[in-house]
């Protein structure tokens, strides 16, 4: 009797451990977020494992908002949006105020604003990319004393073609690509950096010492993320996209999860035929590869942009980058 126990016992964990590890290893990502409703005009929040208690928290009356960042555990978020006079600025919104109000940091005086992002210290940074004369393209930065000035004073950090940018942690360091590579740059020494040609897209760890990125060649269809170090720059981890955009679409976004064991990817198709764009968003496991749609049972178009409202770790000392910009053996680009 006692060795039927037994053996009752081991089966029971064995069974236990067949059932519900697969259940284990495939759990999705975690965390609140905010998102751009697929109707481009509206702003909501939810959890993003349970999209059932969504509810939106501001709303735009015609233009559409384009690009969202979000200040990790703070009240403030920033968009871009186009004006009535269909120009495309950064407008700053506020959580903690009872009803959301925007504030047009740029307010038409930028041409080409492309992308924007805030730090955790509410220092905002954006890009212009197209505007002509080629001279007045660049990254600004609007630090965070200037956001209720009437008119803030936006400093060109460096004249350049850029497009899509993101702050680290720390809120000292930005990256950001231009059409074809992506640079790290300090906005303190003005050090910039290459991080690699040919892609686009990056995006820091929750704690700031990775950075992941899209590789753009040699496939016309980008289908690579690749995870390098910030102490070395040497590549960690290639991970292979599963089903790469492959209508006009293409890549909308790439963001990592709180707790650092996803990168979340969104891209983007239109149907001919159809007026909506479809939105896929889909997590990546860093541990096995494995893919799995998130965002799915909100709406049949799927989201096009989210940020997470806080960050899983505390914030990277300040000196974390400092085997970076002191010792890396690399060609300063400044």
């Amino acid at each position: 009797m006692r060795h039927f126990f037994y053996r009752f016992r081991v089966g029971l964990l064995y069974w236990c451990l067949v059932c519900f590890l697969p259940f284990a290893a495939h759990a999705k990502p975690t965390g609140e977020i905010i998102f751009i409703h697929p109707e481009m005009f509206e702003l909501w929040v939810t959890h993003i494992e349970d999209t059932r208690n969504a509810r939106m928290i501001f709303r735009r009356e015609e233009e559409v908002i384009e690009k969202l960042s979000v200040q990790k555990g703070g009240s403030l978020l920033v968009i871009v949006a186009y004006s009535e006079q269909l120009q495309a600025d950064v407008f700053l919104l506020d959580r903690s105020r009872v009803r959301l109000k925007e504030i047009n940091l740029t307010q038409g005086r930028y041409d080409g604003v492309f992308d924007a992002a805030i730090s955790i210290n509410g220092d905002v940074v954006f890009t212009t990319g197209y505007t002509e004369p080629p001279k007045a393209r660049g990254l600004y930065l609007i630090r965070n004393h200037q956001l209720h000035h009437r008119k803030p004073k936006g400093t060109l950090l460096k004249q350049v073609s850029a497009f899509r940018v993101e702050w680290s942690p720390n809120g000292k360091d930005i990256a950001y690509s231009t059409d074809s590579d992506v640079f790290l740059f300090n906005y303190v020494t003005g050090k910039n950096l290459l991080i690699k040609r040919n892609a686009r897209f990056p995006v820091f760890s929750p704690i700031g010492n990775k950075i992941a990125i899209v590789h753009i060649l040699p496939r016309i269809f980008p289908d690579q993320l690749s995870i390098r170090s910030l102490a070395t720059l040497e590549p960690l981890k290639r991970v292979k996209v599963e089903n790469p955009p492959k209508f006009a679409g293409g890549w909308r976004g790439l963001t990592w999860s709180p707790d650092g064991r996803y990168l979340i990817y969104t891209t983007q198709n239109r149907i001919r035929f159809f007026a909506d764009d479809l939105y896929y968003n889909t997590a990546v496991s860093i541990a096995d590869g494995s893919h799995e749609p998130i965002l799915d049972n909100f709406s049949m178009f799927g989201v096009p942009a989210f940020d997470w409202t806080s960050t899983g770790y505390a914030v990277e000392p300040e000196n974390k980058l400092t085997t970076l910009w002191g010792k890396l053996k690399q060609q300063d680009l400044k």
